[in-house]
């Protein structure tokens, strides 16, 4: 039963981090992207530093729910002296520090831009800085797992799914605070633009994730397996959260001239974050709590 209980933690860490990337990487592109609306700034810097920030914790949360797997000695085995010299030793050890210092790095990065206590660096650095902190976790993500026997190819794949997911997942909660704050054609254009963006954003996300899953999973491990299962589930839930998506550019866009429209639309994407946030679960939980038999 106490393995079970690190197996859930390993879950809700695992879902926290992902949020946090998604903070972090989809919060990024919202502030170019939003950039002209200056109200918006300050609330996507304090949702990026909320990813950061969760992104921090959830690794050094694995780290020593980790150790008290090994362990097996209640909660005062994530402090046990054997298996954390063995961890910090391990590239699983290097890779939760590796996050944790790059987290950190963003985190300090946007409250120093929050409260303007870098005015004497230049306006690139903070965000070519973040961008190698958010790459740097992004590619450790296929040194961890059964991802690290698959090809070269595959691990890069890996990298660029999971870009584009956060991207997209972390572009809702900015996009629902836009659709909230003006109308008109300013909010149509801005919708019509980020629709011609998502459709690349989605198609890199489709064929990395199909191509990824391919080489991963056979029919007998999809139709017979619990992880099989659980894929099964987050195919259906991608596949509803797209023609959500597609329902938004296609029937909404064209029709936020009329403040209803947008009204609906922010409601829309209350729906889609809600099932971006599903998605998360369901895969934090086959990879952390079942995993590929």
């Amino acid at each position: 039963m106490a393995s079970e209980y690190w197996l859930w933690a390993a879950w809700i860490e695992k879902v926290m981090l992902y949020a946090g990337m998604a903070f972090v990487i989809g919060g990024s592109f919202m502030y170019l992207f939003l950039s002209k609306y200056q109200h918006l700034s300050k609330t996507i810097i304090n949702y990026m530093l909320l990813g950061a920030v969760l992104g921090g914790i959830s690794s050094i949360a694995s780290f020593f729910i980790q150790v008290g797997s090994f362990a097996n000695n209640g909660l005062q085995g994530m402090i046990d002296p054997t298996f954390l010299k063995i961890l910090l030793h391990s590239p699983v050890g290097t890779i939760q520090i590796t996050r944790t210092l790059c987290f950190s790095i963003i985190a300090v990065l946007l409250i120093a831009k929050n409260y303007r206590w870098s005015t004497s660096n230049p306006s690139w650095f903070s965000g070519v800085a973040i961008a190698l902190a958010s790459l740097i976790i992004v590619t450790s993500f296929s040194q961890l797992g059964h991802v690290t026997n698959l090809p070269l190819f595959a691990q890069i794949l890996i990298s660029i799914h999971i870009i584009v997911m956060s991207l997209w997942m972390g572009a809702l909660f900015p996009l629902w605070k836009l659709s909230r704050t003006i109308e008109g054609m300013p909010l149509k254009d801005s919708m019509h633009l980020f629709g011609r963006i998502a459709a690349i954003i989605v198609g890199l996300l489709v064929v990395c994730g199909l191509t990824v899953a391919i080489m991963l999973l056979n029919i007998h491990i999809l139709l017979t397996t619990p992880y099989g299962y659980g894929f099964i589930l987050k195919l259906a839930l991608v596949a509803s959260i797209l023609l959500l998506a597609a329902f938004n550019k296609w029937y909404f866009t064209p029709r936020l001239e009329h403040p209803r429209f947008a009204k609906q639309l922010s409601y829309a994407i209350l729906l889609e974050m809600s099932l971006g946030l599903t998605i998360l679960l369901v895969t934090g939980y086959i990879t952390s709590v079942i995993g590929i038999a």
